[in-house]
């Protein structure tokens, strides 16, 4: 019983927010990815305790000022949530912020001079055991399902599958760009010419849709529907949350295109910030494994980063970590992707490869101006948003110039030899009005086959049938075309 009594609570309380996530998000974490996570937020824990231990001279008094803060910091979404769906007026930071902070103090004072009932840690460490139980019977029963996880909301009606082994299978170059409007609207909405960038694809020897048109707005949403050539079925609403990207990640990560080109003896190379059939994702934005965003996305530091980062970048731009660190590692991730699917292309192999590249061009932080220099730290963090069509026009260059050397070296290095689809998940979502505009879904669209033969294609094709008509031209498939649509979706707020 007095083990009981002891303060464990302050270690359980972060095992479990770790755990609880795990076992929420089973079908898309690894338990190893959630180890940096455990010791990250024990440790945390551990050094608040010994900081107010040096104050409060109680190791239980001390773990309860530890817990209630950490409780805070790990729950800050749910808490957030609740009040601001509840319409009550706390969940504005600039009041619930200090009301913790006051609360924090407040509980200081009281625990120096109150004594603490011994119930209390054991009623706390009986309650965080049986979550913690609970959770682990809802694990076993997860770890004893049989068949593959289901998709959640979205599924994907069945598509024939037929080996041509007769056919060339030449490598195939998937080079997405994010955020990248097509040239009819850049010329009709913001009246920019892009024309020269056109012309350089026609030169190449590719095939331009210039109708072409996204059928989702979101990227995640959108390149699940074209890795799986198929509209995302059963949407609850039009309204989606971090929440329901869960099942978006799960359809990415079984899409269709990869298992099919895995089919016709294809290896896969990932330079995309997803996770493919059997192709982790090389991408690392953080110190954490990208997955465990799933557990980490409703902390306090990730509901600052997500609410107040336009508002910190604005207001603190001075700063080196705010603004510097984070905008340049949108750079070095470009310039990697850049560089690793230029040398790839080098390479000899025996067998054909599949090579997505998602680039992060002309997708805001605007980098560069249109002389292609540098833009400073400081101008970048105030002009990053799609609220800026001047600084996305002017990044245009930039984004071409990088588009037409890999372009370039693709087809040099395979001798003309390789399939490229280059592509948008969608087009510029700029509206002075809110919402999304239909021009946003126009989106870029440019194939190259080394035949020249381009029957197949069409010039109002949208996202879903891209690879329809790819496997359709290169591996004889009868792949029947669905009707080409958009789905307008906004974020629930």
């Amino acid at each position: 019983m007095k083990k009981l009594q002891s303060p464990l609570f302050l270690l359980l309380l972060p095992v479990f927010f770790v755990f609880h996530g795990f076992v929420e998000n089973y079908t898309f974490i690894r338990f190893s990815e959630c180890l940096p996570l455990f010791g990250i937020y024990t440790g945390s824990a551990v050094i608040v305790f010994f900081v107010a231990w040096l104050f409060l001279k109680n190791k239980t008094r001390a773990a309860l000022f530890a817990a209630f803060i950490m409780a805070f910091y790990l729950f800050f979404g749910a808490l957030h949530d609740f009040l601001r769906k509840n319409n009550i007026f706390l969940h504005r930071y600039s009041l619930l912020l200090p009301v913790f902070a006051a609360t924090t103090v407040l509980l200081f004072f009281y625990l120096k001079k109150r004594p603490v009932s011994p119930r209390l840690p054991l009623f706390l460490n009986v309650l965080l055991l049986l979550y913690l139980l609970t959770d682990g019977g809802s694990l076993l029963w997860k770890a004893l399902r049989t068949g593959p996880a289901p998709m959640a909301d979205y599924s994907f009606a069945g598509a024939p599958i037929v080996r041509c082994d007769s056919c060339p299978r030449p490598d195939i170059y998937y080079i997405l760009f994010d955020d990248y409007s097509g040239n009819k609207t850049l010329k009709e909405i913001y009246h920019y010419d892009n024309s020269g960038f056109d012309s350089f694809l026609v030169k190449e020897g590719f095939r331009v849709q210039k109708n072409s048109f996204s059928n989702y707005c979101f990227t995640w949403y959108s390149m699940a529907s074209i890795l799986n050539y198929a509209y995302l079925d059963n949407l609850r609403d039009m309204d989606i949350n971090p929440d329901d990207y869960k099942a978006i990640l799960e359809a990415i990560s079984k899409n269709r295109v990869v298992n099919f080109l895995y089919s016709q003896g294809y290896a896969v190379i990932n330079y995309s910030p997803f996770d493919l059939p059997e192709q982790p994702s090389l991408r690392e934005v953080s110190l954490l494994p990208a997955k465990t965003r799933l557990i980490t996305n409703r902390t306090l530091l990730n509901y600052i980063n997500r609410d107040l980062q336009f508002w910190m970048d604005k207001h603190l731009n001075d700063s080196t970590i705010l603004a510097g660190n984070r905008i340049s590692e949108f750079d070095r991730q470009n310039a990697a992707v850049l560089a690793e699917t230029k040398e790839e292309s080098s390479k000899k192999a025996d067998h054909p490869r599949f090579i997505y590249a998602h680039l992060f061009l002309p997708h805001p932080p605007f980098l560069y101006d249109s002389l292609l220099r540098r833009r400073p730290h400081e101008e970048v963090a105030i002009h990053n948003s799609e609220d800026q069509p001047a600084y996305y026009l002017s990044y245009l260059p930039y984004t071409n110039a990088c588009a037409k050397d890999l372009i370039s070296t693709i087809k040099r290095n395979t001798n003309g030899k390789a399939v490229i689809i280059f592509m948008s998940d969608h087009g510029f979502r700029y509206s002075p009005s809110g919402g999304i505009p239909s021009w946003a879904y126009n989106n870029q669209n440019a194939v190259y086959f080394p035949d020249g033969d381009y029957r197949l294609l069409y010039d109002s094709i949208s996202g879903v049938n891209q690879f329809r008509v790819v496997f359709n031209k290169l591996f004889r498939q009868n792949l029947p075309l669905l009707k080409d649509s958009t789905l307008f979706l906004r974020n629930k707020e």
